[in-house]
């Protein structure tokens, strides 16, 4: 019996969208404050994980006989899942507060049926504001911002944010192939030239989260070093054929970064407005 409700209360938690198309909704102003940068922690995700230990905790000692422990829980609970609609009113009125009692009265009196009973539309209750807002929080509020993070080109000795500089070596990037296919093989020699340098000087927005060399090394480490170092050698054979294959091999390395972090910072941008 303990581990039906167990398997019920872990069918309405997961995150699912249904239809042709994923409808992001704004989440309430009223998280901004419990998020940084108005809040120096996370507390809303922190009664989140409190709510999400104590369903755990509750349903591991009601399976161990431990009814002690399970009302001890069951109460944690309840107090994680009321503090949401204080934290967010426009929130309020979608907890189940007559069933989140009911719940703790009947751990209480150790009625497993009614635990069954009420911890499914508890349950309910979470995965159906989880299937609403989880995705847009997360990516507000826990995706990090580049607003505040700089790069010092290595080209102009300017300092430029995340935009401005990856407009500038995205130019660059073209350019080489406009020049090479134009045949200007020297203009195309110093414009990758600027591209190699302000490539490798990513580094330093990349460290600000990647603090260790692994991440590094797949993205500058010895194979893009090597495709830098035979676009220019390409560009001096004036080979428009090996310069194509170079350009390739460094715009996949591009990609890779691209397609983990552009899509959450578009998003992020518009849920933000």
């Amino acid at each position: 019996m303990i581990k039906k409700i167990m398997v019920g209360v872990l069918a309405v938690s997961f995150l699912s969208y249904g239809g042709d198309y994923v409808k992001l909704k704004k989440p309430p102003k009223d998280l901004d404050k419990y998020y940084p940068p108005a809040s120096e922690n996370p507390v809303f995700l922190y009664n989140m994980y409190t709510a999400s230990t104590s369903f755990t905790g509750m349903f591991a000692n009601i399976k161990e006989g431990d009814w002690k422990n399970a009302q001890k829980w069951a109460e944690s609970l309840r107090k994680a899942y009321l503090k949401v609609g204080k934290m967010v009113p426009k929130w309020d009125k979608f907890l189940r507060k007559n069933e989140i009692n009911k719940l703790v009265e009947a751990v209480k009196n150790k009625d497993v049926n009614k635990i069954k009973k009420y911890s499914q539309i508890v349950g309910q209750s979470c995965s159906s504001c989880h299937k609403k807002y989880m995705l847009p929080v997360k990516i507000k509020y826990h995706y990090p911002s580049y607003d505040l993070v700089s790069i010092e080109d290595p080209v102009s000795g300017n300092e430029y944010g995340i935009e401005d500089y990856m407009k500038k070596i995205t130019n660059d990037y073209k350019l080489v192939k406009v020049y090479s296919s134009d045949g200007k093989f020297k203009k195309a020699l110093k414009t990758a030239d600027n591209f190699s340098k302000r490539f490798k000087a990513l580094t330093q927005m990349c460290s600000e989260c990647h603090t260790n060399k692994i991440v590094e090394d797949v993205y500058f480490g010895e194979e893009t070093e090597n495709a830098l170092k035979a676009l220019k050698k390409a560009i001096v054979a004036k080979n428009n054929k090996n310069i194509n294959k170079q350009m390739g091999a460094i715009g996949g390395t591009c990609y890779k970064c691209h397609n983990v972090h552009e899509v959450p910072i578009m998003m992020k941008d518009k849920l933000s407005k």
